[in-house]
Order: structure tokens, then C-alpha cells, then sequence
């Protein structure tokens, strides 16, 4: 299934590691996610990606988001999912 924001044939790229610094001055947090191009690069081999503010209130909404998608998945892969 397909969400509205999601196009067929959209490239994926794995998310390999990250990166975070809260900025407390102007209350932000400071994001970058760092990604595999290609199957055959390594986690250390990965593209270092941009890095994005998140204000506190925009933080809260993603982790929200983020845990209803979690309990989603969870959900969809059932009980014989390993903790």
C-alpha cells in the first residue's frame, strides 16, 4: 500500500547511522541521518546526509508519529515478532 506522500518506484535508501545535537538556545535539535546508495557499501561506507533542525514541538510530533508507525508495524508482523 502506498501512502499519498510515497511514489511508485520511489528510491529507498537505508538509513545506516545518525546524528543529533540539541541547541538549547534556540531550542532545537540538530538531525542528520546518514544512508547506503548502493547494496554493496558497508554502514562505515555510508553517504553522510543533511542535517535538519527540529524545533521541541516538531520533535514531540515525530516521536509521536514514529511510535504509531512502531505499533503499526509491530502489529502487522504479530506476536511471533522477537523483543
Amino acid at each position: 500500500m502506498l501512502d499519498k506522500d510515497f511514489k511508485e518506484g520511489e528510491a529507498v535508501l537505508p538509513v545506516a547511522g545518525w546524528a543529533m545535537m540539541p541547541v538549547a538556545e534556540y531550542d532545537s535539535l540538530l538531525v542528520r541521518l546518514d544512508f547506503i546508495t548502493q547494496a554493496t557499501q558497508s554502514p562505515d561506507e555510508a553517504s553522510r546526509g543533511r542535517v535538519y533542525a527540529l524545533t521541541s514541538d516538531q520533535i514531540r510530533m515525530l516521536l509521536e508519529s514514529l511510535q504509531t508507525q512502531l505499533r503499526a508495524l509491530d502489529a502487522s508482523l504479530g506476536a511471533g515478532r522477537p523483543h
